[in-house]
């Protein structure tokens, strides 16, 4: 942990999620239920002069964040970030897309103050709750505080993970997160935040302000047997860019080329991703519908990014007026 006499501001920033749901039986389910002032009443950051900062950005659950509100989140960060009193923002968030969340904060924020999103798999008044010790560590992985510039992070179950490689692996369990083929950054022991490789990062990771999200950008999942017929589809109702989800090292069925290279001809920016958690696209193949094949004709590869983290850059660099030769070159930065 860092040294007592630490003083300032933490803001926490509350977006909605599980953390803040209740059981209701009206409702049949889980749903938002007003808890973020019981939260806040846990939140004693014993031996530091740190004031928390509540901010009540909206209480939404986690499928509902789309790439506008993403956006908005990021410039609202970035000017909290930039009053000096302010150490850091510590964000509670719903895990399902906590970590594309995490990914934009990562490719937009410019302050290098930390950036912590935390939330819970079980709801508030379910047995077991597992927000309050996130919420805590949380505010400690804070105050750490990490080298400036590192990554944003994702702290959950006690173990500390980047923004670019997190991934949610289970569905279920209270240790969510798998760091995609590069591991954790990091973990709490007791009252301690062990960072196990922390080093500066290049936050943010676009070296230009991003003031638009394109939102005519398609993740398109591949199928056995799949034809042209989405893509063409798409094409033809104005799609500015597509983004693939194939098989293996990034390969895709034979019938879908065709469309593939209409989008490529019509000057549409087309990457390509994997289903796979590990390893991510590999130009290895040159049969039809291989990575190599593809990547001859012009798609763009995305290396070890998730599609949904794909999608969220592609829309950011549309969205920010790049070229085809400048969203290339930034997704072979990004793609490892």
């Amino acid at each position: 942990m860092a040294s007592n006499n630490i003083s300032g501001e933490i803001v926490l920033i509350f977006t909605g999620g599980t953390i803040g749901m209740s059981e209701n039986a009206e409702a049949g389910g889980v749903v938002p239920d007003d808890n973020f002032t019981k939260l806040l009443n846990e939140v004693t950051p014993d031996g530091h002069d740190i004031k928390i900062r509540p901010v009540l950005w909206s209480d939404i659950p986690s499928p509902h964040m789309c790439p506008e509100r993403m956006l908005k989140l990021a410039n609202d960060v970035e000017t909290f970030l930039s009053e000096e009193e302010v150490l850091g923002t510590v964000i509670l968030h719903g895990t399902d897309l906590m970590a594309e969340t995490a990914y934009v904060l990562d490719l937009t924020v410019r302050s290098p103050k930390p950036v912590i999103l935390t939330g819970s798999m079980r709801y508030f008044n379910e047995a077991g709750y597992d927000g309050i010790r996130n919420l805590v560590d949380a505010v400690r992985t804070c105050l750490l505080p990490p080298p400036q510039g590192t990554d944003v992070i994702i702290q959950m179950a006690d173990k500390l993970f980047t923004a670019k490689n997190a991934i949610k692996s289970s569905s279920l369990n209270v240790d969510p997160f798998i760091g995609q083929n590069t591991g954790r950054l990091g973990f709490i022991a007791g009252e301690s935040v062990i960072l196990t490789r922390a080093k500066s990062g290049r936050r943010p990771r676009l070296s230009f302000p991003v003031t638009a999200m394109e939102d005519k950008v398609h993740l398109v999942g591949c199928h056995p047997g799949m034809n042209s017929s989405i893509l063409e589809s798409l094409l033809e109702n104005g799609a500015k860019g597509i983004v693939l989800e194939g098989f293996g090292a990034g390969n895709t069925p034979p019938g879908i080329v065709p469309g593939i290279e209409k989008c490529i001809e019509s000057g549409i920016p087309v990457v390509l991703c994997t289903r796979c958690v590990e390893g991510g696209v590999w130009p290895i193949y040159a049969y039809p519908g291989g990575a190599a094949n593809l990547k001859q004709k012009g798609v763009i590869i995305a290396g070890a990014l998730s599609a949904l983290k794909a999608t969220l850059l592609l829309q950011l660099l549309l969205g920010s007026g790049c070229s085809r030769d400048e969203i290339k070159k930034i997704f072979t930065e990004e793609s490892v």
